[in-house]
């Protein structure tokens, strides 16, 4: 059975089981005995997929160690496997809300290791866009862009949830400030380029001429920015033969024929640029 996101649930909780083992190793002699015994009990049951009554153990051992991040963690988990994204039913939105803020909790302590909060952290995000709360996720990312100004990453993780929120604007902004943190990337321009294409192409009525021709002029500007890393860079020239379309029909939409026809014969101009490439290097990797 698949769950909201096209993942296998039974291969989603496999996939969870593993997080196990980590939590097993580190336990520490810190732990109390009776908080040692709660996390092997918790961990068995975990582990057989019993994870409601998991839940209870943790929550005892939480109730001794409200700052254990091993208790806080494994619940949050268990919450995590036990939710079925998209579901409305009254038990998967308490699993979501307090499986929810069970991460949150956990991202206040100071994990084990910089892996094990990075791995927090992405099945965090993972919980928030399977109960569909990217504007949560998206404020999550962009609270820890303040203290991680130059995460390229980050940024592109951003741009990307502000894209699939429909928050366009945002979303280019975003990827705008990554390429230009990395300017000498020709994927970075590449990128902005292609999404600049795509609020114009699928925007419709949606987009005013005003924000078409902005968009299109800074598309173009991102992928000759590209191009000028890589002339042979194919699909940044198919990409910029795509949007000097768009940038013909938006003058043409206000009568500017002449400069849509110039821009179409750029289009076209570019076009056979990248077929031309494809079929050289077709014909080099046929040669070789």
């Amino acid at each position: 059975m698949l769950d909201g996101t096209g993942e296998d649930m039974t291969t989603r909780r496999s996939w969870l089981a593993l997080t196990i083992v980590a939590a097993i190793v580190i336990g520490t002699g810190c732990q109390s005995f009776k908080e040692r015994v709660l996390l092997k009990k918790g961990n068995e049951l975990y582990t057989a997929q019993k994870y409601e009554e998991a839940i209870k153990q943790y929550d005892e051992l939480i109730k001794l160690n409200p700052k254990s991040w091993d208790g806080n963690y494994l619940m949050a988990v268990s919450y995590l496997a036990l939710y079925h994204p998209g579901s409305e039913h009254p038990k998967d939105k308490e699993y979501a809300e307090k499986g929810l803020a069970a991460f949150e909790k956990t991202l206040e302590l100071t994990a084990p290791s910089p892996d094990d909060r990075e791995k927090t952290e992405k099945f965090y995000l993972s919980f928030l866009n399977s109960t569909g709360d990217k504007e949560k996720a998206i404020a999550y990312l962009e609270k820890q862009l303040g203290t991680r100004p130059n995460d390229l990453a980050l940024i592109n993780q951003i741009a990307t949830l502000y894209q699939k929120n429909g928050n366009f604007t945002k979303a280019l902004e975003y990827f705008e400030k990554r390429a230009t943190m990395d300017p000498t990337n020709k994927e970075t321009w590449y990128t902005l380029g292609v999404n600049c294409w795509a609020r114009s192409y699928h925007g419709g009525l949606a987009v005013s001429q005003e924000e078409r021709e902005q968009v299109v002029d800074k598309g173009i500007e991102a992928l000759n920015k590209a191009l000028a890393i890589d002339p042979n860079y194919f699909d940044a020239l198919s990409y910029i033969n795509l949007i000097y379309r768009e940038k013909a029909k938006a003058l043409a939409t206000v009568g500017k024929n002449e400069e849509a026809g110039q821009a179409y014969a750029k289009a076209d101009e570019y076009q056979k640029q990248a077929i031309d490439l494809r079929k050289a290097q077709a014909a080099k990797a046929k040669s070789g």
